[in-house]
């Protein structure tokens, strides 16, 4: 059952990742361009 429940912490820490633009925008309420500019400049692109 533990290993199920890691199973589950990881594909959510995954899915999280991926969609952290649009999350991210919803949580704060800005534009997801906004975000994703942000994320660039910290990433020095």
């Amino acid at each position: 059952m533990g290993w199920f429940i890691f199973l589950v912490i990881v594909v959510g820490a995954i899915a999280a990742y991926k969609y952290r633009v649009p999350l991210l925008a919803k949580i704060l309420g800005q534009p997801q361009q906004r975000i994703q500019r942000a994320i660039d400049r910290k990433k020095g692109k």
